[in-house]
């Protein structure tokens, strides 16, 4: 269904089980909602990617509970996020919308296809991992993690974080951060959510990391079509993780992008919104 939104940067809101949950919706089509990273608020999409997904997509982002904008806290676990993404969905009564997340998202989306497949058309995992108890998994570099859990991030630690160590993919890096940041590189890196926001999605991140919230279990399950795509040089989830959840899925597509790190979705957004555009088409 249309949602009235002002297709600005100001925020809409929703009450969600009791949550005043931030919302922004652009485009026309089958909507598409956006499941975002670790720490990220909903001005930490680039703007070139919404636009993309937007020319065949309603596209839908939002702050979790507990989140920038959001009222409420941060849930303890991810199954926890994914109620509350999935309760904006039916707020807004969309039917069966096809589902995107990244990084901290696609582990979100990994549970929402397992509780709620019959729900959701397709589901986009970039750049994300499956629990490192999963067999051919590689856990998270620890130099990786101490970066993105630094109380305020440079431009450089973007670059470290999310793009890959060459001049071609370091540029588009820089590109991506002034998009956001509205031509500033240093506001694109900014953070936007709070040290207790980062802590606590960090604890529920960790559990499932390490299998604890038993998310893992229900991949083999997941009878909704599933895209897995990542960079070739992702220092936050190598390609192996993404090899894993291919194995995991039944029928799940992959899809691989050169001299590209955790944020080729940034990198690539013409190609990348082409390629789920397609593979949401033949749904």
């Amino acid at each position: 269904m249309p949602l009235d939104t002002d297709h600005a940067n100001n925020s809409n809101f929703t009450d969600v089980n009791g949550h005043q949950i931030a919302w922004r919706s652009t485009g026309a089509g089958q909507p598409l909602l956006m499941l975002n990273r670790f720490r990220a608020s909903i001005d930490d999409w680039d703007p070139a990617l919404i636009e993309a997904l937007a020319r065949h997509h309603q596209v839908i982002t939002f702050d979790n509970a507990g989140v920038a904008a959001s009222g409420g806290s941060v849930p303890e676990t991810l199954e926890g996020a994914a109620d509350i993404a999935m309760g904006l969905a039916k707020t807004f009564d969309l039917d069966r919308p096809h589902v995107l997340g990244w990084s901290m998202g696609g582990m979100i989306a990994q549970i929402i296809a397992a509780k709620y497949g019959d729900e959701v058309g397709g589901v986009v995992l970039a750049a994300t991992t499956p629990s490192f108890v999963l067999e051919g998994t590689v856990p998270t570099p620890q130099e990786w993690l101490a970066t993105a859990t630094k109380e305020e991030n440079t431009p450089e630690d973007m670059q470290f974080l999310f793009y890959a160590d060459t001049e071609a993919s370091r540029s588009a890096g820089l590109s991506s951060l002034a998009r956001i940041g509205q031509g500033n590189a240093t506001a694109g890196a900014a953070s936007k959510t709070t040290m207790h926001t980062v802590g606590a999605q960090g604890a529920a991140t960790r559990k499932f990391f390490f299998g604890e919230d038993g998310a893992f279990k229900g991949l083999n399950d997941i009878s909704a079509p599933v895209l897995v795509a990542n960079g070739d040089r992702d220092r936050a989830f190598a390609v192996e993780n993404s090899l894993a959840l291919v194995r995991a899925i039944p029928d799940a597509q992959l899809a691989i992008y050169p001299d590209a790190g955790h944020a080729f979705l940034f990198q690539n957004a013409d190609q990348f919104s082409e390629d789920v555009t397609r593979f949401l088409a033949g749904l």
